[in-house]
């Protein structure tokens, strides 16, 4: 009698525990994003270009225990009109160090799926509460910014914060 009580407690301890790992394994924690926040657009080393902006992130951010992160939904940047009028790639997150996630923002025409139209590197953290785009999209040669905050003082901060939490592959470097 008390082998056959045994075998079922551990028949079902067994099968709890697989029914656990499969959800963990499976299940993506998906976490809702809608935010609009002040920003800046700025070039690299250059405080006399910057220009107030307002970043729009409207998704949901999945987070697998076992699997890559992915924010699938839109970024748009108010002073960027081709932000508005194409369409946002999901956005894999290729590396996360200390809260804060790294990935490729890609836009592309609606019309022409397979047609891309520019990408940039992103940086946030898991409320993009504190973003940082770094990309070409600028009219010179120079790196071109755009930065959750109100002021380009702000934004040099915010990106110092980031770049302390994540490390050396931030940009920019210094």
């Amino acid at each position: 009698m008390k082998t056959k009580v045994f075998k079922v407690t551990i028949s079902v301890i067994v099968i709890l525990g697989i029914v656990t790992a499969l959800f963990l394994y499976f299940y993506k924690f998906p976490k809702e994003i809608n935010i609009i926040s002040p920003a800046v657009s700025f070039y690299e080393n250059d405080p006399s270009s910057v220009e107030g902006t307002t970043i729009k992130v409207s998704g949901t951010l999945y987070r697998p225990l076992f699997q890559q992160h992915v924010f699938e939904g839109s970024v748009t940047i108010d002073n960027l009109d081709f932000t508005k009028k194409n369409e946002t790639l999901d956005t894999y997150i290729l590396d996360r160090k200390n809260g804060i996630n790294m990935g490729n923002l890609v836009y592309h025409k609606p019309s022409t799926p397979g047609e891309f139209l520019t990408s940039s590197m992103i940086w946030f953290d898991d409320t993009f509460e504190n973003v940082n785009i770094a990309s070409d999209w600028g009219q010179n040669k120079k790196l071109f910014f755009i930065v959750s905050a109100s002021s380009y003082e702000e934004g040099i901060d915010a990106q110092r914060k980031m770049r302390d939490k994540y490390g050396s592959f931030f940009v920019p470097r210094e």
